[in-house]
């Protein structure tokens, strides 16, 4: 198996205590994407996801950082991202085998959708005003997307979800983070990604399941600091893709979202 990663930057910080702490609250718009789910001979079809009613949805991430020396730091996150969106259709989707009876209409909010990822990132540039990070890592999103509605009575299925996330698997992730500094405030900068080919995985259903992933981030964002907070505002471009197929089963959800954000963080403990 072969992999590819890609990535720059993500949470730029000039922080001198021991640990930080941050919640970020991002409203998400959905530029394109869409899901589709086979179920053996029945050809799920491929809903975009616009059409299914996600238009814009909230994203909340919370984060906590250990900071090493030199500017090296560690950073655990989770990210829940709130898919919410109802539609009407003149026709039975397929999804998962089963028929969904469009016309009396479908809903995706019950779709449970999180990330949690880890990153190292180490400084190597630090000038007056200008750092650079690189950083690696892991990350993981788990799905159980749903298409909610009335199941037609003939549909030979009756599951009306996908648990993405029951053949998920973290993935490497690598990236460059830029900050300029003042005694105001800070720029920052961050564009980070992950490409895997197609590969036979270690699950099964029934026989073995080939997956692939990709995902890519651009962020930027201003932080003015006062005393051991940081308020930061900024956007961010988001994509996913996961890919899962058997057999039995072609799963494939793929998301392209931008949207802008605010954070706080806290800083705390030993000065460094």
């Amino acid at each position: 198996m072969s992999i590819y990663t890609l990535s720059w930057g993500q949470y730029a910080a000039s922080g001198d205590r021991r640990y930080t702490v941050g919640v970020q609250y991002t409203q998400e718009f959905m530029l394109g994407g869409d899901v589709r789910v086979r179920e053996w001979e029945i050809t799920g079809d491929k809903m975009p996801l616009k059409d299914l009613g996600i238009k814009s949805y909230a994203a909340v991430r919370i984060w906590g950082e250990y900071a090493l020396r030199k500017g090296h730091r560690i950073q655990l996150a989770y990210d829940r991202y709130f898919l919410r969106g109802t539609s009407r259709f003149d026709r039975e989707i397929f999804y998962n085998g089963t028929m969904v009876d469009g016309r009396t209409g479908i809903d995706v909010s019950p779709t449970r959708y999180y990330r949690i990822s880890a990153q190292y990132s180490g400084c190597f540039l630090d000038r007056e005003h200008v750092r650079l990070w690189y950083l690696g890592g892991l990350v993981f999103d788990h799905i159980v997307f749903y298409l909610d509605g009335r199941v037609s009575p003939n549909s030979p299925m009756h599951e009306v979800y996908e648990d993405f996330g029951r053949q998920a698997l973290p993935y490497p992730v690598v990236g460059l983070r830029g900050e300029w500094n003042d005694h105001d405030g800070s720029l920052c900068w961050e564009v980070s990604g992950t490409y895997i080919p197609e590969f036979k995985s270690f699950y099964t259903e029934g026989g073995k399941v080939k997956l692939q992933y990709s995902n890519f981030l651009a962020d930027i964002k201003y932080s003015k600091r006062r005393g051991d907070f940081d308020l930061a505002i900024g956007g961010k471009l988001r994509h996913m893709k996961l890919f899962q197929e058997s057999r039995e089963d072609t799963n494939e959800i793929r998301t392209l979202s931008a949207g802008p954000y605010i954070e706080i963080r806290y800083r705390f403990g030993q000065t460094l």
